[in-house]
């Protein structure tokens, strides 16, 4: 038995995936496997793609997963593409919604956009989508402040709503129609974060419940959502989205779990009729005021299901009670329906679904740290192997089956990722409409022309990694920086500030997008790297799973460097002699950062091991891993879904675990990694790593003995500087990504963009 005492505390903070390690330096035998040494035998996928799908199935199939991971077991075969005119196909084929003719089936949904009420920026956002080629462009609620009810709320003091009168509305809604595109704005009461003060709402209670509500408020939001509709068609307007799901006032009387009011009440429960009550009144009041031709599309819970306490769901809708919702406001005079799921206790995850497969091996996690089983769950007619893509379309198949007006599903809905899956299930009649948000919003507002021109490698991909709840998205940099002082010429590149010869060093996310803009720029740009193009990417796809795109994302930025038009490259060493000799004028260092010794010399029995090169060890049943940041969290979900026994230790606090992942994500997989079995030691220093054990001290000076047959090292990388340093002065010298600040993979694209903008 051995016994490594450490000198002096190792420092765990975060860090991202992105570095200076190529990929040649987890040796061809760590992108060759898709599990872990050690665990059940499979067999061995040629790629880290395919090792990411594959390797799941495998684990479900022989048993040796968590429990967890063998529930919605992910299929990625629906991703194929045979489609060679998307122009043709149905996807880009005109319907119509009530009066107006939309020129294919891809709508911009009505999600939060994070875009302030500052007109310049609202306007060339939105401007923006509408340019890129989408069906229907449709507006956030959150702008809208109504004549009287929205008097009577208490908000946080960040509360930027608006007036329709004060709002950039008009100008958006001009804008768009400007790209002859139709505009519709949603109207929505009563989400969390906004208190109303009904009449019968105490100083405390569930402030969404129907009995809040007296009459009198029931009229008035009937009324001014009416007089809201007015003032929106007098602004130019097609016509609005009533959001009548999750907590939104209506949803709260379509379901039983909401509405608590009296069996005789007009508006209880009783019958569909008196739950829809308030949303039918709404439709023919709108109808009436605003004319036939003024649309009205309803936003309704497709499927429901109690995620608070999974399975207590007698309240809930089932799928007959909400196709006779469905038929109901349609005979109202409703022109389309928007299908999402419905969940009640945590609010975010009524439009952030696919939060619900963010980890490895946890999809159909709840923040409750239970499971979705949707085989059984949401009326068990939804189809969970396709990691929350086109989740609700089992849904919108069935209300189609009840209703003549099109219907359409939210949340995933990403064609570009599996387009025959989103064509057939057009053809087939599972549903009429594709509402997006995210992949256009946020990650490429051209995306629908891409797509129809063919040009789908050319579009960047959503990464599901929810940072862009936060205001950053991790593969557009336009997205939370235009117009501000980082890049006050908006989404355009600047031209080329004369004719510069450019040279990239390093060729991860970082590396590509620097080259990348330069070159869109006008530049005349050479990158160089030494192993193969994408950094760590492939890596980080094994052990954060494909539900990431990473793959894609590699896959994109390496194609943009083609188009683009720059010389990439591949297998050479950069010194600074190399790169005097090249003579460029501006040099950009993209070569990631280093990483420091391991914190611990391990035993025999007990090894320890980086992180990048966990995957080809025989790491045994328990493993610690260092760390609380992103890379260590990300290695301790893949461990558990491999069925290994987890502990994460470091000496930062526990609200520190998960730091570099979006806040959103950590909120659906920290408490799935807790029910897993997973185990965190904060504010605990390594002391000693023993045969089979570890020992690491905590906050109060105690010892803690934790059995380890493994220890991951996934301590911070370190700035990476030293060839930028000797270079200074030679010409115009730049560090982006990791090699200046080891951070995260959006930091990484963030900082490669705004350098490339400003060289």
């Amino acid at each position: 038995m051995g016994t490594t005492e450490v000198q002096g505390k190792a420092t765990v903070t975060r860090r991202n995936f992105l570095g200076g390690m190529g990929l040649a330096a987890l040796g061809a035998s760590a992108l060759g496997m898709g599990a872990l040494s050690g665990c059940a035998p499979q067999a061995a996928p040629k790629t880290a793609e395919s090792a990411a799908s594959e390797g799941s199935v495998a684990l479900a199939e022989t048993g040796s997963a968590s429990p967890m991971a063998q529930i919605n077991v992910p299929d990625w075969d629906f991703t194929t593409n045979t489609i060679e005119d998307f122009a043709n196909t149905t996807m880009f084929s005109e319907i119509k919604i009530g009066p107006l003719t939309l020129k294919n089936r891809l709508i911009k949904s009505a999600a939060s956009s994070m875009v302030p009420n500052e007109e310049q920026k609202a306007v060339a956002y939105h401007g923006a989508i509408a340019a890129g080629g989408m069906g229907a462009v449709l507006i956030e609620g959150s702008y809208i402040m109504l004549d009287r009810l929205d008097k009577r709320v208490n908000v946080a003091d960040n509360d930027s709503r608006m007036t329709i009168e004060e709002s950039p509305l008009k100008a958006i809604c001009a804008e768009v129609h400007s790209h002859d595109v139709p505009c519709i704005c949603q109207m929505k009461t009563a989400t969390p974060g906004i208190v109303y003060l009904w009449e019968n709402m105490g100083e405390e209670g569930e402030t969404h419940k129907a009995s809040l509500l007296s009459d009198g408020d029931i009229q008035m939001y009937i009324e001014d959502t009416i007089a809201g509709a007015v003032k929106l068609k007098e602004a130019g307007f097609d016509g609005i989205d009533l959001n009548a799901a999750g907590d939104n006032l209506p949803a709260r009387f379509f379901s039983r779990f909401g509405n608590d009011r009296a069996p005789e009440d007009p508006y209880g429960p009783a019958s569909i009729e008196n739950r829809v009550r308030i949303a039918t009144d709404v439709i023919k009041g709108v109808k009436e005021r605003c004319g036939s031709d003024f649309v009205v599309q309803v936003l309704v819970n497709g499927a429901e299901e109690n995620d608070g306490a999974l399975g207590d769901n007698a309240l809930c809708n089932t799928k007959e009670e909400t196709a006779a919702i469905c038929q109901a406001l349609e005979a109202a005079g409703a022109d389309a329906l928007e299908l999402r799921l419905g969940t009640f206790a945590f609010h975010e995850a009524q439009f952030v679904n696919d939060g619900c497969f963010a980890g490895y091996g946890y999809d159909g996690a709840t923040s409750f740290g239970t499971t979705y089983d949707f085989d059984r769950h949401f009326d068990g007619f939804l189809d969970g192997t396709h990691s929350g893509c086109g989740l609700i379309m089992g849904a919108c198949k069935y209300v189609k089956q009840h209703v003549s007006i099109p219907v359409g599903g939210v949340v995933f809905m990403d064609p570009a990722l599996a387009p025959d899956y989103f064509e057939n299930a057009l053809n087939d009649g599972t549903l009429d409409l594709i509402y997006m948000h995210r992949p256009v919003s946020n990650c490429d507002q051209e995306y629908a022309n891409k797509l129809r021109e063919n040009r789908i490698d050319e579009i960047r991909p959503c990464c599901r990694c929810l940072n862009c709840l936060g205001g950053l998205c991790r593969v557009n940099p336009c997205n939370n920086s235009v117009f501000t002082d980082a890049m006050p010429e908006g989404y355009e590149v600047k031209p080329a500030d004369g004719q510069k010869n450019v040279m990239v060093v390093g060729g991860g996310p970082a590396g590509m997008e620097a080259a990348r803009v330069c070159a869109e720029r006008g530049y005349t740009v050479s990158l160089y790297e030494k192993n193969s193009l994408g950094g760590l990417l492939e890596f980080a796809e094994m052990v954060k799973g494909k539900h990431e795109s990473l793959g894609r994302l590699k896959n994109y930025l390496a194609h943009m460097l083609d188009v683009e038009g720059v010389n990439v490259v591949e297998g050479q060493e950069v010194d600074a002699a190399f790169v005097r000799e090249q003579n460029p004028d501006v040099l950009i260092v993209a070569t990631g950062g280093k990483r420091p010794e391991l914190a611990a010399q391990g035993t025999e029995a007990t090894p320890v091991v980086g992180v990048v090169d966990f995957l080809t060890q025989e790491i045994g049943r328990n493993v610690v891993v260092l760390g609380f940041n992103a890379q260590a969290v990300d290695a301790a979900h893949y461990l558990t879904a491999q069925g290994k026994k987890v502990a994460v230790v470091s000496p930062e606090p526990a609200e520190a675990f998960g730091t570099g992942q979006s806040m959103m994500l950590n909120a659906f997989v920290k408490p799935a990694f807790f029910a897993a079995g997973g185990r965190m030691y904060p504010e605990c220093s390594l002391k000693s790593v023993g045969d089979g054990e570890i020992v690491v001290t905590n906050s109060f000076g105690l010892d803690v003995t934790i059995p380890a047959d493994c220890v991951i090292d996934a301590s911070t990388m370190e700035p990476n500087t030293g060839l930028a340093d000797e270079l200074e002065g030679t010409c115009d010298v730049y560090t982006v990504g990791d090699c200046a600040t080891p951070l995260s993979i959006q930091n990484a694209i963030t900082t490669g963009n705004l350098t490339a903008r400003n060289c």
